[in-house]
């Protein structure tokens, strides 16, 4: 039996495949990057497998290799968001409270960057989406609840670091401040789209809440 040629070696088993399985990752990602903007204009239940594949680009295929059904693409979509939205709340948090903004402010940043709804109003329509499907759905609730603690985790660890820095106690716990500011926010936000408007002017009341909920150290 003729030797390996020299200089060469064989590859380790699936090797050879990891292009593909670079592609594959690619095309995931961008169906989930896609998807919010069609769920956000048709709902979970009313987009079309066709529509969410033509808005990446790709066909209907690419959606049956990858996801089982369209509810399970709207998490992961919901998931990809909280992750890139904490991780900018993570690496800004710092510069804003280094920057001299007022505490109100720093506090607005945070709450808008999680949800990211001013400059994204397609993100706060899925939450809705999902939100009212784990209302209706065990198995819904099962798959948001993970995500939607995390952002909220989130929250909480920055409002404790905002505190913190400017020598404030906060009059209730930090994870209930989090559910109290976000959902102030978010309930006027939603108001406000509900009404065609695009929900700036929502974030007014951040600050109020945030002066009536803590006290100088």
């Amino acid at each position: 039996m003729a030797g390996a040629e020299p200089g060469r070696c064989t590859p380790p088993p699936g090797e050879a495949s990891s292009p593909d399985r670079r592609s594959r990752s690619a095309t995931r990602l961008k169906l989930i990057r896609s998807a919010p903007a069609v769920f956000a204009e048709q709902g979970i239940d009313g987009a079309s497998i066709s529509d969410l594949c033509a808005a990446a680009g790709f066909t209907r295929g690419a959606f049956y290799s990858n996801f089982e059904t369209k509810h399970e693409l709207a998490v992961l979509a919901f998931d990809d968001l909280a992750t890139q939205l904490i991780e900018t709340l993570d690496s800004e948090l710092d510069q804003s409270l280094d920057s001299g903004l007022e505490v109100g402010e720093v506090v607005t940043r945070i709450i808008e960057g999680v949800t990211d709804s001013v400059a994204n109003v397609q993100q706060q329509a899925l939450r809705m989406e999902l939100f009212l499907a784990a209302f209706r759905s065990p198995e819904a609730r099962a798959a948001v609840a993970p995500v939607r603690e995390r952002i909220y985790a989130a929250i909480e660890n920055a409002l404790g670091r905002v505190a913190h820095s400017q020598h404030l106690i906060l009059m209730v716990p930090a994870a209930e401040m989090a559910r109290i500011l976000v959902t102030s926010y978010s309930g006027q936000l939603t108001d406000q789209m509900a009404m065609g408007a695009t929900g700036r002017g929502a974030q007014r009341v951040i600050p109020t809440i945030w002066l009536a909920f803590t006290r100088p150290a």
